[in-house]
């Protein structure tokens, strides 16, 4: 595998804050690393691991700081699933003082979620057991940001109609492609929070070198992969020579979807992109030659309205609920208790096992409804998976409604991250 070339290595003059060295997440985690916390650390156990670990009774792991004697509960991963409680951030808890108090307990996850970049497949990050003795509450993980996202018009007020006369009417025109578009949908919603918008260079060169971003609140946000818009050289320098600074986005029939407003362009380094993005320049990389390769030499960012929500009419857009609505689901099945698997193909054995097993140690942690958010990966996958309508099928037959929500993600590079 070729070396990344020396002038891609991580710039101190791009450290999200100047005087400190960083403390951020890792690019990768593999299995029995340690992750960064504020406070801790907690060791991440592999989903392969994990069913000879549970019978070992080894799936429970110390905070680094064991010198207290109370019982301690290490929380393993906190769904990073971009549905705008997404911060992977293993937090551990404790009872107070051996009081028996309950200890605070997140979102337990299986699958495929990991830090900033999303892991897709069977084998991913399994809740760690809990001590005997020990009770648990639980509550939604607050949206990176502190506020979850939405940045499609209201149709109150007028909004929504009157954007898309001012989109219809602006000169500058950007045509999305597919990969593009899912993007477009990703940011809508707020899967990517706390982005408002495609990548200024700012947040670009970060999520590149530091794998995060760091929020108009200061904190940092997981953030691995870059969600940037590219263009040609013509459509810069006629953008420029015109001093625009909102340009309307539009579908593969000049239809306006979208308005960035604000914009900022900016130099679409492409090698560099590929290096830090997937550690090697080598030809043959999924996404690499649709998505980046053969994309525009500049990158245009800025703040993204959405005309209305978007739709595939493929006839699984039922399926495809926002972060709001995912929350608003959660409430209304009186969840205590959220797992989440993703994945991309259908459903196996092994896929049971881990969900099942875990549902049975949360019921015994003392949480009296988990639930399992099942995670089907849209957008851009390998020619010989099984199609999504097809798999779609399969969860259907194979999951209990009352027992789990089936929400697809179209997150595009989440297969290219193996």
């Amino acid at each position: 595998m070729p070396a990344i070339p020396s002038r891609f290595t991580r710039p101190r003059h791009l450290l999200p804050f100047p005087n400190q060295p960083p403390t951020l997440p890792p690019r990768r985690l593999a299995g029995g690393r340690q992750i960064q916390n504020r406070t801790k650390s907690t060791r991440i156990i592999r989903g392969g691991d994990l069913g000879g670990r549970l019978k070992r009774g080894e799936a429970s792991e110390r905070p680094a700081d064991s010198s207290s004697s109370s019982s301690q509960l290490a929380m393993a991963t906190q769904a990073a699933l971009f549905a705008g409680f997404s911060q992977l951030a293993a937090q551990p808890a404790r009872d107070r003082a051996g009081t028996g108090a309950p200890a605070r307990v997140g979102v337990a996850a299986i699958g495929g979620a990991r830090a900033g970049g999303v892991k897709a497949g069977g084998a991913g990050w399994a809740a760690a057991a809990a001590p005997r003795g020990v009770r648990c509450r639980a509550s939604l993980i607050e949206p990176d940001g502190g506020r979850l996202v939405d940045l499609v018009a209201p149709e109150e007020g007028g909004r929504r109609a009157a954007l898309r006369r001012e989109a219809a009417s602006l000169p500058h025109r950007l045509r999305l492609g597919r990969v593009d578009k899912e993007w477009l949908h990703v940011l809508s919603e707020g899967w990517a929070n706390p982005l408002q918008g495609f990548m200024r260079e700012h947040e670009f060169l970060q999520a590149l070198h530091f794998n995060a971003i760091r929020g108009a609140d200061g904190r940092m946000v997981n953030m691995s992969v870059p969600i940037v818009l590219s263009l040609g050289d013509a459509q810069r320098r006629a953008i420029q020579a015109d001093g625009a600074t909102r340009v309307a986005l539009v579908d593969n029939r000049d239809r306006p979807i979208a308005v960035l407003s604000d914009i900022e362009i900016y130099k679409h380094n492409k090698e560099e992109r590929i290096a830090r993005t997937w550690g090697t320049t080598a030809p043959g990389l999924p996404y690499v030659e649709e998505a980046i390769t053969n994309a525009g030499d500049w990158l245009i960012g800025g703040d993204l309205e959405v005309i209305e929500p978007i739709k595939y009419n493929d006839g699984l857009d039922h399926y495809r609920l926002s972060p709001a609505q995912l929350r608003e689901e959660f409430t209304r099945r009186n969840a205590d208790a959220v797992f989440a698997f993703q994945l991309r193909n259908p459903v196996h054995n092994g896929h049971a096992l881990l969900m099942t097993d875990t549902r049975r140690r949360l019921l015994e942690m003392g949480y009296k409804n988990p639930v399992l958010l099942l995670h089907p990966l849209g957008g851009f996958t390998k020619a010989d998976d099984v199609p999504l309508s097809w798999r779609m099928k399969q969860h259907e037959k194979v999951f209990s409604y009352d027992h789990s929500i089936l929400p697809i993600v179209s997150i595009n590079w989440l297969l290219t991250t193996l």
